[in-house]
């Protein structure tokens, strides 16, 4: 009974796990096809390699049901669906983070060994809002659908800034050391172009200083090879 019991409990917890992941994407479906649609690994954090992941599906029965519109649902996947395959070759997907408006298109590529999965390497550089939006053809039928992180009123993770996880201190990121050199330069071009006269003339003397510095200190050592020369010479006579 001991072993059914944690058998039980652990098939339990597996099945909790499993519908987070799940519930962390999104799914629509429109002409038959489901789309399931959220980053690779969730939660996704900046700076740690992740992935687009969209899953396309139909009915088992190879069913066209036509419907009025999209649906959202809560991403809970039908083994009895089938893949559709061959998706890398007419649907691309469009990134955009959002709080920046910057946007990239991506290629998909197959998941391995999962058919009707499909996915676009990358990196997330910056936290916040993510949308994917997907354009192209589902075996003929035309597509152009957005899907919003949960920033945006979606169904998948905004991603996370990486000191979320960091132990034991947090780490500055590549783009806080970035955004703070950014913040020195625009301050000392500010400050050059306030009162760029006293600081020319502020170089220069430092300048000259530093050259006579140099002039003295090779001339002192000069002064002084010539002295021990001459001391050498007055001991051997």
């Amino acid at each position: 009974m001991t072993r059914s019991l944690i058998a039980i409990l652990i098939a339990a917890a597996l099945a909790a796990l499993t519908a987070t992941v799940v519930l962390a994407h999104e799914d629509r479906e429109k002409g038959g096809y489901k789309l399931v649609v959220g980053f690779l690994h969730e939660p996704a954090y900046e700076g740690e390699k992740n992935a687009v992941s969209l899953r396309v599906t139909k009915g088992a029965a190879g069913g066209h049901e036509e419907s009025s519109g999209m649906e959202r649902g809560s991403g809970q996947h039908d083994a009895s669906a089938v893949g559709i395959e061959g998706l890398q070759n007419t649907l691309l997907v469009e990134v955009t983070h959002v709080p920046s408006n910057v946007s990239k298109t991506m290629n998909l590529r197959p998941a391995f060994d999962d058919s009707g999965h499909y996915v676009a390497d990358l990196i997330p550089t910056s936290p916040g809002h993510y949308q994917f939006r997907f354009f192209g053809t589902i075996e003929g039928e035309q597509v152009d659908l957005t899907f919003d992180s949960m920033a945006g009123g979606g169904g998948f993770d905004d991603v996370q800034p990486a000191t979320a996880i960091h132990f034991p201190d947090a780490v500055v990121s590549a783009r806080e050391l970035e955004s703070a050199v950014r913040g020195l330069q625009a301050a000392s071009e500010e400050t050059h172009d306030t009162d760029d006269e006293p600081d020319s003339a502020a170089v220069t003397m430092a300048v000259t200083g530093a050259i006579i510095g140099i002039v003295l200190g090779a001339g002192g050592i000069a002064l002084g090879c010539v002295s021990l020369v001459l001391s050498i010479r007055n001991r051997k006579s």
